[in-house]
């Protein structure tokens, strides 16, 4: 099974021209033929939490973003994840979905570990597909032990889009490599999963996202890390029990 890890490079409050450069990331990529393409948390609008970008760029899900995804998954036949801001009669919602390559949404979740004005998601689910047990987290949510005892057990894979900043100081390599990166894999060790972690490269704002990709194995190896602070796409195969 081979995995495509996309640090997106996001301007935020400006979706077309981050799905303008997703289409041209995905065109580069498509001679690997990918199985599973990730992507980061919020990933065509950056991460807005005022409630005038709220009524500007939430969508619902399904939506108009997700039938555009759809079609991205049908075109390059492929399983993609994706976050965005989802408006729903309850609320907005940081969420992200999994699509099968049919285009089809075959897994939701709605971060739990989320601030005001954001409503808060309380489930967490999985799905089983070709590619192994799938399941989806975001960003925070990894550091919850509520979140984390409500997990199947018999995943193989867990995905977790992010949208992290070192408070207005990213990328900071040196604070990655001696700090942050190892909280990340112990994390990872304590969840017991393989896990896909995938960030944004926000640009053109005060309070950046550092971008950058890791795979952690179950028992918490690195297996692969794209550079912190970069776009760089991080492409990965390994077996479908997550070895």
């Amino acid at each position: 099974m081979r995995v495509c890890l996309i640090p997106l490079k996001t301007e935020p409050r400006n979706p077309s021209a981050n799905l303008d450069r997703l289409g041209q990331c995905l065109e580069e990529i498509a001679h690997y033929q990918p199985d599973l393409i990730c992507l980061p948390e919020c990933t065509f609008t950056g991460y807005l939490y005022e409630e005038d970008d709220f009524k500007q760029f939430a969508e619902p899900i399904p939506g108009p973003i997700t039938e555009r995804m759809g079609q991205s998954a049908r075109r390059y036949t492929t399983y993609l994840c994706f976050g965005l801001l989802e408006v729903a009669e309850s609320g907005v919602y940081n969420s992200a979905v999994l699509l099968d390559r049919k285009g089809k949404i075959i897994l939701k979740h709605r971060k739990i570990e989320e601030k005001p004005p954001f409503v808060n998601g309380d489930t967490v689910s999985s799905v089983d597909t070709e590619l192994g047990r799938l399941g989806l987290l975001i960003c925070g949510d990894l550091f919850n032990g509520d979140v984390i005892r409500e997990m199947e057990p018999s995943l193989n894979l867990l995905i977790v889009p992010m949208a992290r900043s070192f408070n207005k100081r990213s990328p900071d390599v040196e604070r990655w490599i001696s700090e942050e990166r190892q909280v990340y894999i112990e994390a990872v060790k304590a969840v017991g999963v393989t896990t896909l972690i995938v960030n944004a490269l926000e640009i053109n704002t005060d309070d950046p996202s550092f971008g950058g990709a890791m795979i952690v194995s179950a028992d918490g190896e690195l297996l692969a890390e794209s550079p912190h602070g970069t776009d760089t796409v991080l492409m990965w195969e390994f077996d479908r029990n997550g070895g």
